[in-house]
C-alpha cells in the first residue's frame, strides 16, 4: 500500500518538474522570439500553452485523488498542499513567457528591442532562464542550495528590470511610446516570471524543512 502511495507522489513530482520543464522551454523560445524576430519561435512557444494547461490540470487532479484516496499525514501531507499551489505557480510562469511571445509576434516585422534596452532585456532573459533551470533541478534532487540560488538572482532581476523602467523614462528614449509600452510590458513579464520562481523555490524549501524560509513554521493547511 505505502509502495504505490509513494509512486502516486513520485509521478506528481515527475509533472511538477514537467511543468517547470515546459516553463523554461517556452521561456527559451519566447526570448528568442523577441531578441531575434524570430517568428517562427514565438509561434512555437505559444504551441505549448495547451501543454502546460494540460500539465497544471493533471497535477491538481492526482493531488485531489491522493487526499480523498490516500488520507496523508504529515510530511506527506505538507508536500501534496505544496505540490497544488507549485503547480499553479509553474503554470503561471509558463503563460508569462507566452505573453513574451505574444508581445515579439505582434512586434514583428520590426525592431523589437532597440540598442538602448538590448543589453538590460537579454540579461533579464538569461537570469529568468538560469532562475527556472534551478528550479528543473530542484524537483529532480530537493535541496536547499537552489532555492537560495533564484533568490539571489531575483535581486538581481529586480536591478535589471528598474535599469529598464529607467530607461524607458528618459528624455534620451527616441524609440515613441509605443515600444516603450511594449517594453515595459515584456521587462515586468520577466520581472513576473522571477517573482513565481522565488515562490516555488520557497515552497521546496518549506517540504524540506517543514518551515518557511523566513523561519516561521507553517501550518500543513496553509503551505
Amino acid at each position: 500500500m505505502r509502495a504505490s502511495f509513494d509512486q502516486q507522489l513520485r509521478d506528481l513530482t515527475d509533472r511538477l518538474r514537467g511543468l517547470a520543464e515546459l516553463a523554461a522551454k517556452a521561456l527559451e523560445l519566447s526570448t528568442r522570439a523577441l531578441l531575434d524576430g524570430d517568428v517562427v519561435a514565438a509561434e512555437e512557444a505559444l504551441d505549448l500553452g495547451e501543454d502546460i494547461e494540460t500539465l497544471h490540470t493533471e497535477c491538481s487532479e492526482r493531488a485531489v485523488a491522493i487526499l480523498v484516496l490516500q488520507h496523508p499525514v504529515a510530511g506527506d501531507l505538507r508536500f501534496v498542499f505544496s505540490a497544488v499551489r507549485m503547480s499553479s505557480d509553474l503554470a503561471r510562469m509558463g503563460q508569462l513567457a507566452l505573453h513574451i511571445a505574444r508581445a515579439a509576434r505582434r512586434r514583428t516585422p520590426g525592431e523589437l528591442v532597440p540598442d538602448q534596452v538590448r543589453g538590460d532585456i537579454t540579461r533579464m532573459g538569461e537570469l529568468t532562464a538560469t532562475m527556472v533551470r534551478a528550479l528543473c533541478d530542484a524537483f529532480r534532487e530537493p535541496k536547499l542550495e537552489p532555492a537560495s540560488q533564484i533568490r539571489s538572482t531575483d535581486a538581481e532581476l529586480d536591478l535589471v528590470h528598474a535599469r529598464v523602467l529607467g530607461t524607458l523614462q528618459d528624455p534620451s528614449w527616441t524609440h515613441g511610446v509605443t515600444p516603450a509600452v511594449d517594453l515595459a510590458l515584456v521587462a515586468r513579464f520577466y520581472e513576473r516570471f522571477g517573482d513565481q520562481a522565488v515562490d516555488v523555490a520557497e515552497r521546496v524549501v518549506f517540504l524540506i524543512t517543514g518551515r518557511r524560509p523566513d523561519g516561521d513554521p507553517a501550518l500543513p493547511g496553509r503551505p
